[in-house]
């Protein structure tokens, strides 16, 4: 609930969007072919604006091992959204680049009214026959209405082995 407007008249001052990841002990320490870990994404809108198409997106730079690491083979990393509706987790997009996703490429994403909360969870797993290393997760939003990122992005530190 927002605060009431000051003695003066004047409405409170303009609030942004912000975006948090949380995952026990701060960080996703995956090994290959092991448990996956889950993760959440928090999203609390401002006072500004409401957002019609608001989606969370993921990507990481390619992994890249020490030496005497076995060479990766397979797909590496499986992420995964919680579908509330439906009780069951759902594979979710993933981009694994050195270099950014034009935002303009970017589609769908779920509704946020002003001052609104969302609360997002999804879990990382490393596939047995994947890569190792060391590369943290990116954590974006995307309005897919403007085709901008009303928000910072997010780091989420990750390594696998």
């Amino acid at each position: 609930m927002s605060p009431p407007p000051l003695a003066t008249g004047r409405p409170p001052a303009p609030t942004r969007l912000s975006v948090a990841v949380d995952t026990r002990g701060g960080r996703l320490a995956l090994v290959r072919g092991g448990a996956a870990q889950e993760f959440t994404v928090t999203l609390r809108n401002g006072n500004a604006a409401d957002h019609r198409h608001l989606l969370v997106a993921f990507q990481m730079e390619v992994l890249v091992g020490g030496p005497g690491d076995v060479p990766a083979s397979g797909p590496g990393l499986l992420l995964e959204r919680f579908d509330q509706a439906s009780g069951t987790w759902r594979p979710a997009e993933l981009r694994v680049a050195n270099d950014a996703k034009p935002l303009s490429l970017f589609t769908g994403g779920g509704p946020l009214a002003r001052d609104a909360v969302r609360v997002e969870r999804y879990r990382l797993r490393a596939t047995a026959g994947g890569p190792v290393g060391s590369s943290p997760l990116v954590v974006s939003v995307v309005d897919t209405d403007t085709d901008r990122a009303p928000a910072a992005h997010v780091l989420l530190g990750h390594s696998t082995r």
